[in-house]
């Protein structure tokens, strides 16, 4: 038993999972073995891996029971944190906090060891403000150096700098991220699945905070490890940072098709884990102008925060400002502390309140946005201040304030790269000086159109064409701008223009419905056109393009 134990440990080390799941179940099948809680727990991670996630969370649930049998106090406080947190991150926080409780019962009376810093690892994850998940995280970096364990010490490190950036301390909480991954990748993190969790920790610290330079660089590294170890579920949180990052700066086409993986990855292997990426993927359709895709990506998800703010943004595209504000309060009464989602939830709600036309509560709501911003170091957060207060000075007829801080929020989102950020900055510096110089205003609102139009972001698109006829300019020029349409592209127009659905035009093609919405989408944003009806008026009126020189 003992050679299959070592044999087991040893697959694991090399991220063989089903070498290291037929060893451990050898021993497991014994019986009787005092290695049985070792293999136990090691069954249950190589199953983890291999995407097997409810049958690896029982095996080390069982772990944690031979562990405390045997004594080994301090290892069944780490097994069960482990398992709090699988429960945490399903949705299920009643049981998460029911095992972090057991582990607390088994380094009760013990003196301080790796146990407790295990468990105060597990306070960090369940933390309700970012304060008590800092005190929880240094507790549990204290305790993994004076023990000498290693995977403990810069786990909590990453925890620490996540805690940091979220409370908007930016230089602090960066500086302990990058310490983290020198150790990371340096190898001073033996355990396979504490080295997969603090990877997780960094991209998800870095996306949240919207550190998109950091991110990349770092989405590289973790994805690297997660394809060298099959690591599936990390593969998919991966790739929903790196979507995340693509948007930001741009790159939509790419983005659709790392959430695509990322949601494809998720259900095979933590379907939990899915919201984050359907909340991207749902803000891409409202500004692309698909809202019934959008709605459909958000139905059930109302309470969950990592879909608020697109919950907010559907409600206020649709006309109901008054919902999206009343959404996004309930979310910020929940961020105290957290000082990144209060900025991201605040800018919503500005342009919900305006919407609403409730100027009393958008001013409010930019003064807290402009403080929080004034407090933190996240260049973002004041990037949002000065468009929200753009806006609100639009709004109450002050257009010099109104110019200066587009002017501010424009040169702020042009230096982080947000290529629509940026552009609807432009926009509001347009509306600022349209009254006294039109012909600025207007150059504003061309460049602003352009970006629209190479993103094929359709709802913005239109607010632009509205100004510029507002401005005595027609609506601008639609050219082509994503370049020809392949030939199956072509395929997929003339069926538009017969009035097919994505459905009948999968069917008639042998493709999925997805693959037939992605090529409708970029014959949408390939023509500058704003929907399916346009793109049917431009085949008949043009022809799809084949056949000419």
């Amino acid at each position: 038993m003992g050679d299959q134990l070592h044999e087991g440990t040893e697959a694991l080390e090399r991220a063989d999972w089903a070498g290291a799941r037929l060893a451990f179940e050898h021993v497991l099948d014994g019986g009787g073995s005092a290695g049985e809680s070792v293999a136990a727990e090691g069954l249950g991670l190589a199953l983890w891996f291999e995407g097997r996630i409810a049958e690896g969370i029982a095996w080390r649930e069982r772990a944690v029971a031979g562990l405390v049998a045997q004594h080994r106090f301090d290892d069944a406080a780490r097994v069960a944190v482990w398992v709090s947190d699988q429960h945490l991150i399903a949705g299920r926080p009643s049981a998460a906090r029911g095992w972090l409780a057991r582990a607390e019962r088994a380094v009760e009376g013990i003196p301080t060891g790796t146990g407790h810093g295990w468990v105060a690892v597990g306070r960090a994850q369940q933390a309700e403000s970012v304060e008590e998940q800092a005190a929880q995280a240094e507790r549990a970096m204290r305790i993994g150096r004076e023990s000498g364990a290693e995977d403990l010490e810069v786990f909590a490190l990453s925890l620490l700098g996540q805690a940091e950036l979220a409370a908007g301390h930016r230089e602090p909480g960066l500086r302990l991220l990058e310490e983290a991954m020198v150790a990371a990748t340096a190898g001073r993190v033996r355990n396979v699945h504490t080295l997969g969790d603090t990877y997780c920790a960094l991209v998800t610290a870095c996306a949240e905070a919207e550190e998109w330079e950091r991110a990349v660089e770092w989405c590289e590294r973790v994805d690297d490890f997660a394809r060298s170890h099959q690591a599936a579920p990390l593969l998919g949180v991966c790739r929903t940072v790196h979507a995340d990052v693509l948007i930001a700066t741009g790159n939509w086409s790419e983005a659709e098709e790392a959430l695509e993986s990322a949601l494809a990855t998720h259900a095979r292997a933590i379907p939990e884990l899915s919201v984050p990426a359907l909340a991207s993927l749902a803000e891409l359709r409202i500004h692309q102008g698909r809202l019934r895709e959008a709605k459909q990506l958000l139905s059930g998800r109302q309470e969950h925060p990592s879909s608020l703010r697109a919950l907010a943004l559907l409600h206020v595209a649709e006309g109901r400002p008054h919902v999206a504000v009343s959404l996004l309060e309930r979310g910020l009464s929940g961020t105290e502390g957290h000082a990144v989602r209060t900025t991201q939830l605040l800018a919503a709600l500005v342009d919900a309140t305006l919407a609403a036309g409730d100027l009393a509560a958008a001013e409010a709501a930019t003064e807290s946005l402009h403080r929080i911003a004034g407090e933190s170091e996240m260049r973002l957060g004041s990037a949002r201040a000065d468009l929200a207060a753009a806006r609100l000075a639009l709004a109450t007829g002050d257009r010099d304030a109104a110019a200066e801080h587009a002017r501010r929020a424009l040169r702020a989102f042009g230096a982080m790269a947000m290529p629509l950020d940026a552009a609807l900055a432009r926009l509001d510096l347009a509306r600022a000086v349209m009254g006294g110089s039109p012909d600025l205003a207007r150059e504003e609102v061309l460049a602003a159109q352009g970006v629209f139009r190479d993103l094929g972001a359709s709802r913005e698109l239109d607010a632009a064409a509205r100004l510029l006829r507002e401005l005595g300019g027609g609506t601008g020029p639609r050219p082509r701008n994503g370049g020809e349409l392949t030939s199956r592209e072509h395929e997929v127009l003339d069926l538009v223009a017969l009035g097919m659905s994505n459905a009948r035009i999968a069917r008639a093609l042998s493709i999925s419905e997805k693959t037939a919405g992605h090529h409708v989408s970029r014959i949408l944003m390939k023509l500058g056109v704003h929907n399916r009806a346009e793109a049917a008026a431009h085949a008949a009126g043009r022809g799809t393009g084949r056949g000419k020189a």
